[in-house]
């Protein structure tokens, strides 16, 4: 994890700013773009609990993001539980780079 990450405050400052840059983006999927890129969180399972958001919520805002973002993929889906597993696409690791500023591996 990053320690930019154990930051609560940081973490929701760069959501913020990504949502101001990017302005179709709403909150949640700013956070879930800005949990992928620190390492906080890369599926909808663990992104819920960590963030004390309703699974449910988090599936529906991943998925509009993969269907029409470009930002991030859904690599693996499980039928069961339905958490997914989700990385950055070259786009979305250059919008959170030039929107908040900061280094993000390539991963995936």
């Amino acid at each position: 994890m990053n320690d930019i990450a154990t930051e609560p405050q940081v973490f929701l400052d760069l959501v913020e700013n990504l949502v101001q840059v990017n302005r179709h983006l709403t909150g949640l999927q700013g956070a879930l773009l800005v949990a992928c890129a620190l390492d906080i969180a890369s599926d909808s399972r663990t992104f819920s609990k960590r963030l004390g958001v309703e699974h449910a919520l988090v599936l529906r805002e991943l998925n509009v993001l993969d269907a029409v973002g470009g930002f991030l993929v859904i690599a693996k889906r499980d039928p069961r539980t339905l958490r997914s597993h989700f990385h950055l696409t070259a786009n979305g690791r250059a919008m959170l780079s030039s929107a908040c500023r900061i280094r993000i591996s390539e991963k995936a």
